[in-house]
């Protein structure tokens, strides 16, 4: 698109400058993405902006691709530590050859969100295995929470929060030492 094809939409005037910028966004859970941010400026009356909408779909098409890209690797993540497409989508109820669509970028932002959940809380595959029964569900996030408890026993460093905190004297989770946590 050239400088004369631009209108200022304030005072009408077509002396408008394009201006570029490379710039970023970053997906949830995902990795930084670049885009090229597009501005005008009106020499006439100095209004600035995107004008045409272009940084608007720069945007839109970085973040389409680092969304696949996200969608791509935890689908990968997952067939990697043994859970397949065919049992990811009977556990979830999903169509058949869904995951195969979303590895080629046709995905909601319902599926999006299902990603990230999984991604965030593996063990919920395991929930979903069993049908999301209560009682299962409640003894996997438990068992989830002491694994994570048992880490963070292990290495303090891995505190989301930064806090004083002594851990001098750990106080004991179980009172049976011969508990394996994740049995």
């Amino acid at each position: 698109m050239t400088k004369e094809s631009v209108i200022c939409p304030s005072c009408g005037s077509n002396a408008v400058s394009r201006h570029e910028k490379n710039s970023f966004g970053q997906l949830t859970l995902g990795h930084q993405f670049s885009y090229k941010a597009v501005s005008f400026k009106c020499k006439t009356c100095n209004e600035e902006g995107d004008f045409l909408g272009i940084s608007d779909q720069n945007y839109m098409d970085a973040q389409k691709d680092a969304q696949t890209t996200f969608a791509k690797n935890i689908l990968e993540n997952m067939s990697s530590v043994g859970i397949t497409m065919a049992m990811f989508e009977r556990v979830f109820e999903l169509p058949t050859r869904t995951l195969t669509r979303w590895k080629n970028g046709d995905f909601s932002a319902g599926a999006l969100a299902l990603l990230r959940i999984i991604a965030t809380y593996p063990w919920i595959v395991e929930v979903a295995e069993h049908k999301f029964e209560r009682s299962y569900a409640s003894f996997v996030v438990i068992k989830a929470a002491a694994n994570e408890l048992h880490e963070q026993r292990k290495n303090p460093t891995l505190h989301y929060y930064e806090r004083q905190t002594s851990y001098e004297a750990p106080i004991p989770v179980f009172s049976n030492k011969n508990v394996r946590i994740g049995a």
